[in-house]
């Protein structure tokens, strides 16, 4: 997904969502969020700063049912002092602006994309965010799917498999996640055949997802 959105001109994106049947984005109704290309100074702010109800935008653009771009959305509202705080907080650490896109998944488990840092080039016409959304939307669903098929329960992945999970994500092979580890090749397809085994998955590309979708490693 990252790719994707970074292809259209925004390099920083992150993705919440609510667990199944919590129906709502009240304070506990989040689950730990996938992200990429943000500090971790931007990212530890916004968790802590009660952004659930002090950030107008998500709520904004799941109400909408359409993407929203960061800088409207606060155009549009009559901020509390409270909000204008937050606001504040965010420009100071210069996050600048984006879009919040509204994704919606069976039995309440919503949830929503924003993709920020944009380039000069970035695409916002009408028809690419049209685009952007339903992507975002598709890549929700799958998450979705996966995140309702099994969970890794009593068969956690150790700390190597989350390792080679994430560079199989990253797209590199086994060759060069062997080399970037220091271990063989063989090793690393060891590895692979657990994590497949554990995550209930017959391909890269399933347990790429599926190790998203459940939190073990970033979008």
């Amino acid at each position: 997904m990252l790719i994707y959105f970074k292809g259209n001109g925004f390099s920083a994106c992150f993705y919440f969502s609510s667990p199944p049947g919590t129906l709502g984005h009240g304070q506990q109704g989040l689950m730990e969020p996938l992200h990429h290309g943000l500090s971790p100074e931007v990212v530890e702010a916004y968790l802590s700063a009660n952004f659930q109800r002090l950030d107008v935008v998500p709520r904004t653009a799941m109400a909408l049912g359409v993407p929203v771009r960061w800088t409207e959305a606060w155009a549009a509202v009559d901020a509390t002092p409270d909000e204008r705080g937050f606001l504040q907080m965010m420009r100071d650490l210069e996050i600048g602006d984006g879009y919040t896109i509204p994704c919606y998944g069976p039995n309440g488990h919503d949830g929503y994309v924003g993709i920020g840092k944009m380039t000069e080039s970035a695409r916002t016409d009408e028809n690419a965010l049209r685009e952007m959304h339903l992507a975002a939307q598709a890549a929700h669903l799958r998450i979705c799917e996966f995140m309702s098929s099994g969970q890794v329960g009593d068969r956690p992945l150790s700390m190597r498999e989350r390792e080679v999970l994430d560079w199989v994500a990253r797209g590199k092979s086994n060759s060069v996640i062997a080399e970037i580890l220091g271990i063989s090749a063989g090793t690393v397809d060891t590895y692979l055949r657990r994590i497949y085994d554990k995550l209930n998955v017959t391909d890269r590309t399933s347990a790429a997802v599926r190790g998203i979708g459940m939190g073990l490693i970033a979008a």
